[in-house]
């Protein structure tokens, strides 16, 4: 009886946590998603994915190893929406065709995940980049050059559509 009661015990702390980081990982989810995967997906499927292996209250830091569920999640469905793409095009040439976004979707589909996770939490959230490489599992040294090359690419891609500022502005 003790047993489960502990095990009823932490659900309800799992549950709490969770619910308390639902809205930080939802946006971090919609941010690294590419256009067509529903970011609630994501977040579910890492959700998923955590509790098959540890219990929220288990782990040193749930929302950061969230946030790793989740980047892994959007690169896998990535890759498969890829695969899939790739084999349209074979049946039927036509059917691979992107559909048309907005230049931001556009341009935000062209990062990988990891690189938009990267420039989420650098330049949206305002995460210091040694504590985006220590949630992301990467060095310090790869998520500056990531981000540099991110926004290079951003850049590169926006660039009939930037205003130049003027001088003072």
């Amino acid at each position: 009886m003790e047993k489960r009661q502990a095990r009823v015990e932490a659900f309800h702390d799992d549950f709490e946590l969770f619910a308390a980081l639902y809205p930080t990982l939802r946006r971090f989810a919609a941010y690294v998603a590419d256009a067509d995967i529903e970011p609630d997906d994501l977040v579910q499927d890492a959700l998923l994915a955590t509790l098959q292996r540890y219990e929220l209250s288990e782990l040193d830091n749930p929302g950061a190893y969230l946030k790793r569920a989740i980047l892994n999640k959007a690169a896998n469905k990535r890759r498969g929406f890829a695969r899939m793409h790739a084999a349209l095009a074979k049946v039927r040439p036509e059917a691979g065709r992107e559909d048309e976004y907005p230049v931001e979707f556009t341009v935000l589909d062209a990062l990988d995940p990891t690189d938009r996770a990267i420039l989420y939490l650098a330049d949206v959230a305002g995460v210091p980049l040694a504590t985006v490489a220590a949630d992301l599992e990467l060095t310090p040294s790869a998520v500056r050059k990531r981000a540099s090359r991110a926004r290079k690419q951003l850049r590169q891609e926006l660039g009939t559509y930037l205003v130049p500022l003027r001088e003072g502005h």
